[in-house]
């Protein structure tokens, strides 16, 4: 009926949207180390394959930083699993339906778009081998638990790209005022102040 027609139409309009963008795009094997899903989105939008672990998940600001300083020793350590109840962010996910928990060393990630443990390692483990190191994107947004000093410590690291959105104002980041206390998906937002298809062909 009605119905289906317009999801087709819909499809097909999103389809022939992400072939255009996709063709002004002039790297598509960059990798995008994400503290959240913003790097999923990116991908989305020019139809390209996952090259990097971190898709469907977050990772705290402090840990996203520790995980960003010192990355080939922590993608060499293997996910141990921890009960939901043990997570450190637990009082503020607590009301949220369970979802996997892992450790990674010390720190800690939430792969809250996973309905298993077993899918969130396989995942993680295959798309760590596509991890792309010369062109590597390194990108924190300021939020869960992400502090000014963690926001600071981030633009100090010695990588050649690094992104950052922060609703404080520290030098070197995109400043986003509307992050403080932002819920759900940011890249709408973010697209308001930042323009990826410039910054992704600038690699």
């Amino acid at each position: 009926g009605k119905r289906v027609i317009r999801r087709v139409r819909t499809h097909v309009i999103t389809w022939v949207c992400t072939q255009y963008r996709r063709r002004q795009l002039k790297t598509k094997d960059f990798t995008i180390i994400s503290n959240n899903c913003w790097g999923g989105f990116i991908y989305q939008k020019y139809g390209l394959a996952y090259n990097t672990p971190t898709i469907g998940l977050y990772i705290l600001g402090d840990d996203f930083v520790k995980f960003c300083e010192n990355l080939d020793s922590y993608l060499s350590e293997d996910l141990r699993f921890i009960p939901w109840a043990s997570a450190r962010f637990y009082p503020e996910i607590k009301d949220s339906a369970p979802y996997p928990v892992a450790k990674l060393n010390d720190i800690e990630i939430y792969f809250m778009h996973y309905p298993s443990e077993d899918e969130a390692r396989e995942k993680w483990e295959r798309r760590k081998k596509r991890i792309t190191p010369e062109k590597m994107i390194f990108k924190l947004s300021q939020r869960e638990c992400c502090t000014k000093a963690d926001v600071e410590r981030f633009m100090s690291l010695p990588l050649p790209h690094k992104l950052c959105f922060s609703y404080d104002e520290v030098p070197g980041t995109v400043l986003i005022p509307e992050l403080r206390g932002f819920v759900g998906d940011e890249q709408p937002l973010t697209d308001q102040y930042f323009d990826d298809l410039t910054y992704l062909n600038g690699l």
